[in-house]
């Protein structure tokens, strides 16, 4: 008989187990809350930091481009003449450009120089590039995706003369057309749904001014 109450008593009640049962789930709710706000908090920052990485590439891309002007003007698949460095708020193309440094690790018989613009197009910053630099009616240029979520995009341009004035567009409507100039430095902004303003100064070569 004693046996049976020492056995007895070892047992839980059930009060005992349900107290123990909802401080299990108390702390299980905290601990599930805590890894769930963890998950938020990590996926938050992949998304900034993806985002901040695909600004970066975009500048680096620009700035890449666009410190290497050439002096090459193009004949557009229209026959018109395009200078060798323009900017327009109209039409596909916001900034268009003959740069060099065209790489050719094949070693084909072309130029070194490509023809390239950025422009807009549904909220996304686009670079284009063509295969070659005079085109013909069917020539297409090469798109790739550079930015998304692009609410404005918007040129500067400082001249090179002693005024050294800021310009909306290029190349200047006073400057000779028999005359290439480019400027001293380009400014980019962008405006971004979700950051706001972004502006970066590329400072062209002085052998380019």
């Amino acid at each position: 008989m004693n046996a049976n109450k020492k056995l007895t008593q070892s047992g839980f009640t059930l009060l005992e187990l349900l107290v123990a049962l909802s401080i299990f789930a108390v702390m299980s709710i905290m601990i599930f809350g805590g890894l769930r706000e963890v998950i938020n908090v990590r996926a938050t920052t992949d998304k900034h930091t993806s985002r901040l990485t695909e600004l970066q590439l975009t500048f680096m891309h620009i700035g890449r481009d666009v410190r290497q002007l050439a002096n090459r003007s193009v004949r557009s698949e229209y026959g018109d003449t395009l200078p060798a460095l323009q900017s327009s708020d109209l039409g596909r193309y916001r900034l268009e450009f003959t740069r060099d440094g065209y790489p050719n690790p094949a070693g084909l018989k072309r130029s070194s120089l490509q023809r390239i613009a950025y422009g807009l197009d549904d909220n996304k910053l686009y670079r284009y590039r063509w295969k070659v630099l005079d085109r013909a009616e069917d020539s297409q240029p090469v798109k790739t995706l550079m930015l998304s979520a692009v609410t404005g995009f918007n040129l500067r341009f400082l001249t090179n003369d002693e005024d050294s004035q800021w310009l909306t567009a290029w190349p200047p409507q006073t400057t000779d057309s028999n005359r290439v100039t480019f400027p001293k430095v380009i400014e980019v902004t962008f405006e971004l749904e979700d950051w706001g303003r972004f502006r970066r100064l590329f400072i062209l070569p002085e052998v380019m001014q």
